[in-house]
């Protein structure tokens, strides 16, 4: 299978070129040369991954069956859920976000970035690709966690300032990866959306970017590679109908589609054009009708207002797939012709016949009002675009419709909650709690963490300037980011530890200045660990210079110091061209530590009981019940080791040892099984928490606070003087219990919710 471009059918490429190139030289974007035939009766059987092997190997011809396979599996090995038919009152929703960000297009973008590798690594292209994408809302998150610290592959992500909705804003803005970047551009989405189309478009900027061993691409659904896995769910969707016996062999269904930039619904003709048994593929459009005027009247007329409306991701004025349907249904010259006018005119006109088509509008007060009846007459939560997509699907009243639910609701829980007639609250987070207790409809985990979430991207700038953002994102160094770590666990002493979402993180690049270079050598624990690696190895150590940031407390028993040290060790080892080996890094980090507690949960994530005996590592990893978390009670006053190492007694009676004995052997255990009564006793010590907790002024009267709250249990992190409190999942009270106690002592503290950690050290 070849792709040719939408400007010039002359043009063709692989599908590996095709996805790595995201949108061609002149403009156009990349569409099969044919539509390959699939019988979706032969394969009813085939669970989603099958499914969409079968599928997209038709048209990823060039890729290895075996290796897309795998891709396909990986990809979608940690995929919560597959697609959703939920029939309410006759309807048939087809729901689509119950992936990592709550929207459909988890689908294909947990896909692309696997694709993206395996293509460049295929093909033999080294350089380092940049992914330049606009978005109105939920592609960029998706891409976001798509790309999350894929090796060789930065992300830069741009959204409006208008219309996107405070969840989707936090869901980008707080993403901690070391490949990624998010701005906010002044204006709408198609200001955003044009911004990033100059820069694909601008041949100075590619040559910019060339000369340093960059190039672009992209995650919208203009890449080939983004848009053919959602073909998928079209089949399968008819698959789950077909099985349930709600239709018929060869019984056409139609598809009601909510959408601005129309590459969902171009997945949907796809898949009629592949033989799937489709009646009409039903357009739904909000306030901002362009698509609806254009399917009724011939007229594209992009000269308007853009209307800011309760379902951002659909307030689109250009919607760029439509180009590949005008390239399916007439000629490249046509394009060519078209897209100039849109360009030069804001507009265009056209002949062209979509018989397979009917379209639709809903303004706001249609869409909430549909919100309302939906929820009333079915008690069933849909989200504002769903709503939309429902009002144009009752409006054109064909039978057999399945109607895409592209979003979860909580994603614009305020509109939602409006719209069923409740009161809101300023905070975004209440409406969501608010919403949750009104309708009993589960918050989705990663919405509800959101809360709690740091702030790491906060970039605004106008459009003009976006040429100057990208290069200047694509000039940094290597990047390496490790977590904190909680050590001792109670009982564990010197062996049980666990990372925690708090980093410390640096970009570096290679100096010429050389007396700085061992100057820091002298002062700096990031320095003395990558030079002691050097000579760990007995090589010559090659001078750098780093620019760090950390949001961890020092001395504060939350593994500052060890992060330094596996941080030098890891810049070493890729100057050095070693394989980043874990368990070496930590036999490493254990010499320069003196014990592996702290050292290896920050290598490594998550939670480590490790053993270093006789130059030689014995490590065991595992994860927590989600059934528990952690909230840290941080003093203002540090604890320093050496400190709290001296108070510590010579020897211990028998009773003492066994008691600590008989709890960590218990405390894996607990935590895995999430059992709170055994939690209890696990974390209880009589080695080192009662001589260092007399180190940490008004002890006494924190640890009668903890004992007042609702907490399961509590130990001091490390060598202290962070507590650690542990409680249950859906605690949401202790937080605010506590922070009401301690602001009646005399010291200052802080408490922080904090996650743990499971993907440990890493190096961009």
């Amino acid at each position: 299978m070849k792709f040719l471009s939408t400007r010039n059918k002359d043009l063709k490429i692989s599908a590996r070129e095709a996805i790595v190139k995201g949108i061609s030289e002149d403009g156009g974007l990349f569409v099969p040369e044919s539509f390959p035939r699939f019988d979706i009766f032969e394969n009813i059987e085939l669970k989603y991954t099958d499914l969409a092997h079968k599928i997209l190997s038709l048209y990823l011809t060039d890729f290895d069956e075996g290796d897309l396979k795998e891709l396909i599996e990986k990809s979608y090995a940690t995929f919560p859920e597959f697609v959703a038919n939920v029939e309410y009152n006759s309807n048939e929703y087809l729901e689509l976000y119950h992936g990592k960000t709550s929207a459909f297009k988890d689908f294909a973008l947990c896909l692309l970035p696997n694709l993206l590798a395996y293509a460049k690594k295929s093909l033999g292209i080294e350089d380092k690709t940049l992914i330049l994408t606009a978005t109105s809302g939920d592609t960029g998150k998706a891409a976001l966690e798509g790309f999350y610290n894929k090796e060789n592959i930065d992300i830069l992500v741009v959204y409006p300032t208008d219309g996107v909705s405070a969840v989707q804003k936090l869901q980008m803005d707080t993403t901690d990866s070391l490949n990624s970047k998010v701005i906010a551009i002044e204006g709408n989405f198609d200001d955003a959306q044009s911004s990033v189309k100059e820069i694909f478009n601008n041949p100075e900027i590619k040559k910019s970017l060339s000369d340093k061993n960059v190039y672009l691409s992209s995650a919208n659904s203009i890449n080939i590679g983004r848009l053919l896995p959602q073909i998928v769910y079209y089949f399968y969707a008819y698959a789950d109908l077909y099985k349930n016996n709600k239709i018929q062999k060869d019984e056409k269904i139609s598809f009601c589609v909510p959408t601005g930039n129309f590459g969902d619904i171009l997945a949907g003709f796809y898949a009629k054009e592949m033989g799937l048994p489709v009646d009409k593929l039903i357009i739904a459009s909000n306030s901002n009708n362009v698509l609806t005027d254009f399917f009724s009247t011939g007229v594209y007329n992009a000269n308007r207002e853009l209307e800011k409306t309760m379902s951002p991701s659909m307030d689109i004025l250009i919607s760029s797939n439509l180009e590949r349907l005008l390239f399916h249904k007439s000629s490249d010259e046509v394009v060519v012709e078209k897209m100039n006018d849109l360009k030069t005119k804001g507009e265009f006109n056209s002949d062209i016949k979509f018989d397979e088509f009917l379209c639709g509008f809903a303004n706001e007060e249609e869409t909430s009002k549909t919100i309302l009846k939906v929820y009333e007459e079915d008690k069933y939560l849909i989200d504002p675009h769903t709503a939309v997509a429902k009002f144009v699907a009752d409006k054109c009243g064909v039978s057999n419709t399945v109607i895409l639910s592209t979003a979860s609701p909580y994603k614009f829980s305020s509109s939602v909650l409006s719209s069923l007639g409740e009161k809101l609250s300023e905070d975004e987070f209440d409406n969501i709690e608010l919403l949750n207790e009104k309708t009993g409809v589960e918050i989705p985990k990663e919405i509800a963490k959101l809360r709690n979430k740091k702030l790491i991207h906060d970039t605004k700038i106008d459009k003009k300037d976006i040429s100057k953002e990208v290069l200047n994102f694509s000039d940094r160094g290597t990047r390496i980011s490790v977590p904190a770590t909680s050590a001792n666990l109670g009982p564990g002493f010197d062996a049980l530890g666990l990372a925690v979402n708090l980093y410390n993180i640096c970009e570096y690049k290679k100096t010429d200045e050389v007396e700085e270079y061992n100057k820091n050598i002298k002062e700096n624990l990031i320095y003395k660990s990558y030079d002691y690696t050097f000579n760990y190895y007995g090589e010559k150590s090659v001078p750098i210079k780093i620019e760090s940031k950390t949001d961890i407390p020092m001395s504060r028993g939350l593994g500052s110091s060890s992060t330094c040290v596996v941080m030098g060790i890891l810049a070493a080892f890729h100057e050095i061209h070693k394989e980043i080996d874990r368990r070496e890094i930590l036999k490493i980090a254990t010499e320069i530590e003196g014990h592996p507690d702290n050292v290896s949960p920050a290598i490594f994530g998550g939670f480590t009981s490790t053993v270093f005996e006789d130059n030689k590592i014995y490590l065991e990893e595992f994860k927590a019940s989600d059934k528990i978390k952690f909230l840290a009670l941080i003093p203002d006053s540090p604890l320093l080791t050496e400190s709290a190492r001296k108070v510590l007694p010579e020897n211990y009676s028998r009773k003492d040892a066994v008691f600590n004995i008989s709890r960590t052997s218990i405390l894996p255990l607990a935590l895995i099984s999430g059992n709170y009564e055994n939690l209890k006793i696990a974390f209880q010590d009589k080695i080192h928490e009662s001589y260092r907790f007399k180190l940490i002024p008004e002890m006494d009267k924190i640890q009668a606070a903890i004992k007042e709250s609702d907490a399961i249990s509590h130990y001091l992190s490390g060598a202290g003087s962070t507590i650690m409190l542990v409680l249950k999942s859906d605690d949401f009270k202790t937080k605010e219990f506590l922070g009401e106690k301690l602001s009646k002592l005399d010291g200052d503290y802080k408490l922080i919710d904090l996650e743990i950690d499971y993907k440990g050290a890493l190096i961009i």
